[in-house]
């Protein structure tokens, strides 16, 4: 069910592929382009959430009016979302496949071809289109009755879960093998027999515009799984045991609960497998402090034995297991706490951090519940004793965390050290945050981080 494409669509798809970001690429998988249960939700989007949308997108569909079979008036908008709820199909999948076949979503001048093929449905790869299947209506329609077939009767079709297939691009010029996952993703091949440029440009569209992009810091979970990934980088970190979360984050409520979907958008980075300020030694004997995404290098025998590290906490791994950690400062007999410590000042009873021979003020107590959630100051300090220090900045709060700044109603949450904005109990609720953990801060740390880009739900 492939049309042939239009010069321009062509051209425009080409570009896409080309200039798609990296991490579409990295996370792409062919076998599994969208799940059945998000190819089949048809309360998705509400025509009000239709049609911002599409005004959003710039093209003419927002302003466009058309006629069903019974010649009822109605906007576009009305008429994905009836198509949609009776066929059991994702309006979202009905929007992506109209920018897929006919880049009627962003075209400014848009033909009339376009609007009477406007999903490619009857226009086969060998050439030319069927004149039953001409209609904007109709080919809504038509496609989403298609899909819908392609989920109940399975064996009728050419391509099925669980059987490999080499698929060529339009040119011939790239060949891919895909194993096929679900039956959502059968469907899109029987529709459009391409890996590149048709079903990857249904992913990157659907990813682009509907997938979550949640901020760096957030840490996520899968439905119905157990293990916790750090979103960072753009890319998903798998924690893989109790001791590396508790010594790192300490706070499984901070946990968002994800889809499966979700989760797979984001190509996978290295994994998180040590517990912070853990003493590892690789095969070559070094021993390093691993300190976040750091291992420090403690230079000798004789400074691990002079800072008093004790040498049954020291854990054996291999270079592959710290392979993903960058080099911080190394440790030396000069290096004062460099395990880091909470401590308390006996003048003013302030706490603050010293690591490293340097001390990082902490502003307000909300860092305590962010930073070192499970610790308390371990020793006490004069001011004097303080001054032997150098002074750092202030201490930030850890990314990912909820806030509110105290006497203001807007709630935040901190990515990259900036303070993004949560325009709506709505958006709170889609990304699975919780009201009980927001943090209220002090316009003293408040000022510490920046107001940055608010937090969008995607293009809706």
């Amino acid at each position: 069910m492939f049309k042939r494409l239009i010069k321009h669509f062509l051209f425009f798809s080409l570009i896409l592929v080309w200039l798609a970001p990296n991490s579409a690429f990295a996370a792409f998988n062919p076998g599994r382009i969208i799940s059945d249960e998000e190819f089949t939700d048809a309360n998705s989007l509400s025509v009000g959430d239709i049609q911002n949308f599409l005004v959003r997108r710039g093209g003419v569909l927002a302003n466009r009016t058309l006629e069903d079979f019974n010649k009822v008036s109605k906007t576009v908008s009305e008429a994905i979302l009836e198509i949609g709820k009776l066929y059991n199909i994702n309006p979202k999948v009905i929007l992506v496949t109209l920018q897929k076949e006919q880049s009627l979503l962003s075209d400014p001048t848009p033909t009339q071809r376009q609007f009477d093929y406007a999903m490619g449905y009857g226009c086969p790869d060998s050439g030319g289109c069927s004149a039953n299947a001409k209609g904007f209506y109709r080919q809504m329609d038509f496609a989403a009755w298609q899909f819908r077939r392609y989920l109940d009767f399975p064996s009728q079709f050419t391509y099925q879960v669980g059987r490999s297939y080499t698929f060529s691009d339009l040119n011939n010029s790239r060949k891919t093998t895909v194993t096929i996952e679900n039956q959502a993703t059968a469907g899109l091949y029987n529709y459009t027999p391409h890996v590149y440029n048709g079903n990857f440009n249904f992913y990157n569209f659907y990813t682009t515009w509907f997938a979550k992009h949640y901020p760096d810091g957030s840490l996520v979970r899968a439905k119905n799984t157990g293990g916790v990934w750090l979103i960072q980088n753009g890319e998903k970190r798998a924690i893989q045991n109790r001791t590396a979360f508790m010594t790192r984050f300490g706070d499984f409520s901070k946990v968002l609960e994800i889809t499966q979907d979700e989760l797979e958008n984001y190509a996978r980075g290295p994994d998180i497998k040590l517990p912070n300020y853990s003493l590892v030694r690789t095969p070559d004997l070094a021993i390093y402090l691993i300190s976040g995404d750091e291992k420090r290098l403690i230079q000798s025998q004789e400074v691990f034995r002079n800072l008093g590290f004790n040498p049954e906490e020291v854990i054996d791994v291999s270079f592959e297991d710290v392979a993903a950690y960058l080099d911080g400062f190394q440790i030396s007999n000069s290096s004062a706490y460099p395990a880091g410590a909470l401590v308390r000042i006996r003048e003013n009873g302030a706490i603050t951090w010293i690591e490293n021979g340097v001390w990082y003020p902490i502003v307000d107590r909300a860092i305590l519940k962010s930073r070192f959630p499970n610790r308390k100051p371990s020793l006490t300090i004069s001011n004097s004793e303080l001054d032997q220090y150098t002074k750092g900045p202030a201490l930030k709060l850890r990314d990912g965390e909820l806030v509110r700044v105290k006497g203001e109603g807007a709630v935040y949450v901190i990515s990259n050290g900036l303070r993004r904005g949560i325009t709506s109990r709505q958006m709170l609720n889609q990304f699975g945050y919780k009201i009980k953990n927001v943090l209220v801060i002090s316009p003293r740390l408040a000022e510490e981080h920046p107001v940055g880009e608010k937090l969008n739900n995607v293009n809706l």
